[in-house]
């Protein structure tokens, strides 16, 4: 009976990441559009996408929804990180991709299945949309798990802790004033 009931949850997940994906979407948009002046907010995509104040809210508002989303579904995530590849990345225009570092007690496959699935339903999402910056993208979302150990020993990804540059900003869960004044408060 554990089995069946394990493999109906799997079933039901599945099919909710199109429309999980789609929510979390249409919310990053609102939000993103939210933030621009009135006569801006129904302006096409295309054109807002040259808008840096806009890709930049929307890159929020996404990160910030699918950390929170990850915290539901994955109760093991204690904290979910942004981080860019290369220090270069963060002073140069937005090239439509998320990348999350999520803390966990120890490394999972289910954690990799499920953002390659919701990766999937992001980037079709945006593409149903109109976004051109996503007709040609192959990828949206990257999620890398990280534990306390890797970060500890300054291993794998817990290196980028200590990174001078491009070290990792927490996305989720957000203190009550938003901001951490050191990385070690982070992992307390």
């Amino acid at each position: 009976m554990k089995i069946k009931n394990r493999y109906q949850k799997e079933s039901i997940q599945a099919s909710d990441f199109e429309q999980t994906a789609n929510n979390i979407c249409e919310k990053a948009l609102e939000d993103a559009k939210s933030r621009l002046h009135p006569l801006l907010q129904q302006v096409e995509l295309d054109r807002l996408d040259q808008r840096d104040e806009f890709t930049h809210a929307f890159k929020n508002a996404l990160e910030q929804r699918i950390a929170r989303k990850l915290a539901v579904w994955q109760p093991a995530v204690q904290a979910v990180f942004r981080f860019d590849e290369s220090w270069r990345d963060t002073h140069k225009s937005w090239d439509g991709s998320i990348h999350l570092l999520v803390k966990v007690p120890r490394l999972s496959n289910a954690m990799k299945a499920f953002g390659k699935k919701l990766d999937k339903s992001l980037l079709e999402c945006l593409r149903h949309c109109g976004w051109s910056r996503f007709l040609k993208s192959k990828s949206v979302l990257e999620i890398q798990q990280v534990t306390s150990n890797e970060i500890r020993h300054g291993v794998s990804y817990g290196a980028m802790f200590s990174a001078v540059y491009s070290a990792p900003v927490k996305v989720w869960p957000q203190s009550k004033h938003h901001e951490e004044s050191s990385i070690d408060k982070q992992f307390e």
